[in-house]
């Protein structure tokens, strides 16, 4: 039974996830991890930092971003934000803390998760279809605001209906069947961090 106890994960470093399923961030292994447990973080999270009104969810954006690529990609597409179980910072956020040392130490969650669930979500379509829902959330759920958007592609022309975390988690999930035949796992490719930039970027658009 100690010895038991001494090979559990550490609660200052190990993320509980709603199955029960345990990811220690120091030393990530998605193996096993339900999609369940990404569904339901993913519809408890809001986007823009709660902001956007009615509230809208990361599971209800990472479904329509999956709608906006080419079929072969709509996995990937569907997957792409599914690190933000550990929350949705803002981009502002991230700029603060630096962009690039945010990302580096988010890739080893993010790469095992890539292995896990086999989905690639590097490819440029994602990235605009990406924008192109943050503009489309901005017109249909953001107030509008002084500020400058101006690398953002022109907004879908279907206006977003936000549907609530219940229906959210629904969406993601039957989503995930749909597509999930488009899954390899344990078969991509690790994804190199790229290094910190030693000064920090001079973005001021930032984004979501």
């Amino acid at each position: 039974m100690q010895l038991d106890l001494l090979k559990r994960p550490d609660g200052r470093t190990a993320i509980l996830m709603p199955s029960g399923f345990v990811l220690d961030l120091l030393t990530p292994d998605a193996t096993d991890m339900p999609i369940e447990d990404i569904a339901q973080c993913l519809s408890s999270q809001p986007r823009w930092g709660g902001a956007a009104r009615p509230w809208y969810s990361v599971a209800e954006h990472s479904v329509m971003v999956s709608r906006l690529v080419p079929p072969p990609l709509a996995y990937s597409a569907l997957m792409h934000d599914c690190e933000e179980f550990l929350g949705d910072w803002p981009s502002p956020v991230k700029v603060m803390l630096d962009r690039d040392y945010v990302k580096q130490r988010l890739h080893p969650v993010k790469d095992a998760l890539r292995r896990w669930f086999g989905f690639d979500d590097e490819a440029p379509a994602i990235k605009q279809a990406d924008l192109v829902c943050m503009a489309t959330e901005l017109r249909d759920l953001l107030p509008p605001a002084w500020l400058d958007w101006g690398h953002l592609p022109p907004p879908h022309p279907d206006r977003i209906v936000p549907v609530g975390p219940d229906r959210a988690y629904a969406l993601f999930l039957s989503r995930y069947e749909e597509l999930k035949h488009l899954a390899q796992p344990h078969m991509v490719k690790s994804h190199k961090a790229k290094p910190a930039k030693a000064a920090r970027s001079k973005r001021t658009t930032p984004q979501p």
